[in-house]
């Protein structure tokens, strides 16, 4: 009696996606015009429900609870009124556990407990924007994002102006309250300034800053010295400090079309305790899992990191084109290699493949990639991995996909072969310009899970996604 009710329990899991899926068919078929007399109105809507399932965990550390059930809205509005050239945006996300994931449980996740009743409602951005508000300038005011020396989140007032000065110039200036969405560290307010020189078409110089509590300053350049070859820079202070600095050059030869690129990067050790918004200041004594206010991020010894690219289309093979990356790390003579911090080398061989022969609608990547540390005499390890990705539209409206990842790895003769790997195929419908359904299915199987007694974890993931 006991095994039929898990039958049907199961049963129901892998049907309810199907069900919910079929539902909102009927709403999403139901649109209206966007243009009206006013202006228009733009509505994008992407809804996820989740199932995780494996079974029971045995850990004695962890809850039996061997399955999971959430949904996920993401909703997007953009509305302009067209006589006074002012629009509003939005973009929110929804986050809902429908079963009460238990305490200790493997899906517990970040909205089981930041939360009493296991949901969130995050506004990442919503805003007013007046186009032109002086000739050449444009405000926005409201909960929105800037891009510059750092990320910002924040709630103020934003000024944009683009080719000021016979094209040559652009600005953004911006400040007001900083957003903390996954914790609650400091309400200080913080601001920015962003200048763009362009001397000729050829050649870019960039200027940033954004002040909070400390400056934060980012300094590049974009230049193409040539057609076939660009070459980027920049250099980063955090909080006063140096942080990083890099440098690109990518180059295609005309007669091969074959891409070299090349990358420096340079990490500084991190000398403050707060690096912006994140804060260093956790412990691993304090307990994550009842009470998370903070993000902690592990902290970066100083290194410099060298990557070789290299891209090249296969002759007679339309849509053919093989790749390879080889990158090498080398810590600063002052840091000592410890469990996050290590000197390694690593590279990668691959193809990726268009309109496969015959096939039309075909996409298809394959790569394999070598890892390996040496970390001292007493400690080496290194690391294997497989991975590919393929879709294939089967008609106008119906396209198919799977992909899979595997990866070993040894440490020393303490660790030999363990092993993790991911598989995934999905389906999707094209039910309209910017509407579709999708249904995927996830396994995954990690070494690790083997100390909770877990051999496998199962994700199936309806989605809906449309746009009015």
């Amino acid at each position: 009696m006991n095994g039929k009710r898990e039958h049907q329990k199961k049963s129901f899991f892998v049907v309810g996606p199907l069900v919910l899926m079929i539902g909102v068919f009927f709403c999403v078929n139901f649109s209206w015009a966007h243009e009206f007399g006013w202006g228009s109105l733009d509505v994008r809507s992407n809804t996820q429900y989740l199932l995780h399932w494996s079974d029971g965990p045995n850990d004695e550390l962890v809850s039996d609870d061997p399955n999971d059930q959430d949904i996920i809205e993401v909703l997007g509005i953009d509305a302009t009124h067209t006589a006074s050239g002012v629009s509003f945006s939005f973009l929110g996300k929804y986050q809902k556990d429908l079963d009460g994931t238990a305490f200790g449980s493997i899906y517990q996740d970040y909205v089981d407990v930041s939360s009493d009743d296991r949901q969130r409602f995050d506004a990442y951005y919503a805003y007013f924007e007046k186009d032109d508000l002086i000739d050449g300038i444009d405000m926005r005011i409201g909960r929105q994002y800037a891009y510059g020396a750092e990320t910002v989140h924040f709630d103020g007032l934003y000024f944009r102006g683009e080719g000021i000065g016979a094209d040559w110039f652009d600005f953004e200036v911006y400040g007001g309250a900083i957003v903390q969405l996954y914790s609650d560290l400091t309400q200080d307010g913080v601001g920015g300034v962003n200048l763009a020189f362009r001397p000729n078409r050829d050649l870019t110089l960039r200027l940033e800053s954004v002040f909070y509590q400390n400056t934060s300053t980012e300094g590049s350049f974009y230049w193409r010295p040539m057609e076939d070859v660009k070459v980027r820079g920049r250099w980063a202070l955090i909080d006063e400090h140096n942080r990083d600095w890099d440098v690109d050059i990518v180059g295609t030869c005309p007669v091969t079309n074959t891409t070299i690129g090349i990358n420096v990067y340079k990490r500084y050790t991190v000398k403050v305790e707060d690096d912006f918004i994140y804060d260093f200041t956790y412990s691993v004594n304090e307990n994550l899992s009842k009470d998370i206010k903070r993000l902690y991020l592990g902290r970066e010894l100083g290194y410099i990191d060298y990557t070789l690219s290299l891209s090249q289309p296969i002759p007679h093979q339309e849509g053919l084109t093989a790749f390879a990356r080889f990158t090498t790390r080398r810590l600063s003579h002052d840091s000592e290699e410890d469990l996050y911090n290590t000197n390694f080398y690593a590279w990668t061989l691959g193809f990726t493949m268009d309109n496969w022969w015959r096939f039309h609608g075909t996409k298809l990547t394959l790569g394999y990639t070598k890892w390996y540390e040496d970390r001292n005499d007493l400690y080496e390890t290194e690391s294997t991995s497989v991975f590919g990705d393929l879709t294939q539209e089967i008609n106008e409206k119906f396209m198919v996909g799977a992909g899979f990842y595997y990866k070993t790895e040894d440490v020393n003769s303490l660790i030999e072969g363990e092993a993790a790997q991911q598989y995934y195929g999905l389906c999707r419908y094209r039910l309209g310009p910017e509407k579709w359904a999708e249904l995927k299915y996830e396994y995954e199987r990690d070494d690790y899970y083997r100390e909770f007694g877990v051999s496998g974890i199962n994700a199936l993931t309806a989605t809906i996604n449309f746009s009015w």
